[in-house]
């Protein structure tokens, strides 16, 4: 009989929690976008829509996004896809380096001063900054889902 590290089987439960809780978080974080999105004045002609509303629901995206970074640092969740795929290091170094140029963009979004709202490069500016976040999420969700069809499929 083969003794068989624990290690393996621990960070398997783990990482799929944590992919969980990643995956419940951007969807989260979706809903979010697709509020500030609707401010523009796209959806119904009775929803709240002017660039004031925009940086209001900006405002409303500040913790939420805050936290989700956080957490994924606290969480150790790039290292852990990092020890389970290291070939993916430079993919976790990218998402990591990305969180704070995300929030410092957001909180320049969120507190621009009313007439800088009103001018033509702040709606664009703020429609490239949810893109870059979209983007962002989404690479992020490919890395997890990637590294862990990887690790399931491979053997003890």
């Amino acid at each position: 009989m083969t003794n068989t590290p624990v290690a393996p089987r621990a960070a398997l439960r783990v990482a799929p929690r944590a992919a969980l809780t990643v995956a419940e978080e951007h969807r989260r974080l979706r809903g979010l976008l697709a509020q500030v999105e609707g401010a523009f004045g796209r959806g119904s002609p009775r929803a709240a829509a002017g660039p004031d509303v925009v940086a209001a629901r900006l405002d409303t995206l500040r913790g939420p996004l805050g936290a989700h970074f956080e957490e994924e640092e606290r969480g150790r969740l790039f290292e852990e896809i990092e020890e389970r795929a290291p070939e993916q290091a430079p993919a976790c170094a990218r998402l990591r380096a990305e969180h704070e140029g995300l929030i410092r963009r957001l909180d320049r979004l969120r507190t621009a001063p009313p007439e800088a709202r009103r001018g033509a490069s702040w709606p664009r500016e703020v429609r490239d900054f949810l893109d870059d976040l979209i983007g962002h999420e989404e690479r992020e969700t490919e890395l997890l889902t990637r590294t862990l069809d990887d690790s399931i499929g491979a053997p003890d």
